[in-house]
């Protein structure tokens, strides 16, 4: 089954899911996001790892967003949100993950049936060899039912790997989510699809999981995440990665030629503070 399959699958998958929560979701959940529709909030995630001895590892991440949602004059129901995200970590001194993101957007009637957007992201990634990548994307998203969105943007993107290239890309975005117990469990599950306009060969798709639970402390609430990503970049070509980042091979004693892979996964479970 090929990686365009797969993202069909997931699609209905999502759209069984939507059937179903139409029927599980109740209305105070819906009161619940509708009265802190006009309101402020920020959100910080922090993660730390270390291990010492006979591995001497580090691992640390965060993330911060804010949000404001509110009638900006005549625009009704506005939101205005950017948020920053990295991630830095080292294995026996030498550092193997190296990535962040900030991204910012501009929704206009947020909560509405029909939200027309805009928004402008950068991100960069040290294991995926992305020296930089920069998009800026016009697009609207569709509300189905209570817990089912989905989206659509057509994004001008330049990215640099080895070189740098400049090309349009679609990104399609449906979105599940879940608010139980007025805010005190969140699940919230999406998936993007973003290929090439030029080459719909050349495409990344990505999933996103974020469980959030709330603690006896108000501001306080486990979040749990789990990433995937596939570039189809690295499917069907072999890409090495630069010399100071092969595998060692210990038989030989030599390092050996490391290639990228084309999928990544990640799952984190931490704290998040919100105001």
């Amino acid at each position: 089954m090929n990686r365009n399959t797969l993202y069909w699958v997931s699609i209905l998958i999502i759209m069984t899911t939507f059937i179903i929560g139409q029927s599980v979701t109740d209305e105070d959940s819906i009161s619940s996001e509708e009265e802190s529709a006009s309101e402020s909030s920020h959100n910080l995630y922090i993660m730390f790892d270390q291990e010492q001895g006979n591995t001497d590892h580090i691992a640390t991440g965060a993330e911060y967003s804010f949000s404001l949602i509110g009638d900006w004059g005549s625009l009704q129901d506005t939101e205005f949100s950017t948020s920053l995200s990295g991630n830095y970590a080292t294995l026996s001194g030498e550092p193997y993950a190296l990535d962040g993101n900030f991204h910012t957007q501009f929704d206009l009637w947020a909560n509405m049936g029909l939200s027309p957007f805009f928004f402008y992201d950068y991100s960069f990634d040290r294991s995926l060899g992305l020296i930089n990548r920069h998009n800026i994307a016009v697009g609207a998203k569709k509300r189905l039912g209570r817990v089912f969105s989905i989206s659509y943007a057509i994004m001008y993107e330049m990215e640099e790997y080895d070189s740098t290239d400049v090309f349009p890309r679609h990104s399609l975005r449906p979105k599940v989510k879940f608010v139980l117990n007025d805010g005190a469990a969140v699940i919230d599950f999406r998936t993007f699809y973003k290929p090439r306009v030029d080459d719909t060969n050349e495409y990344l798709w990505e999933n996103q999981l974020r469980i959030s639970l709330a603690t006896l402390y108000e501001l306080l609430s486990i979040d749990f995440s789990f990433n995937h990503s596939f570039n189809s970049r690295y499917d069907e070509n072999d890409v090495l990665k630069p010399e100071d980042e092969w595998d060692y091979d210990w038989k030989k004693d030599l390092p050996k030629p490391t290639y990228y892979k084309s999928t990544d996964y990640s799952v984190s479970l931490g704290l998040s503070f919100s105001m």
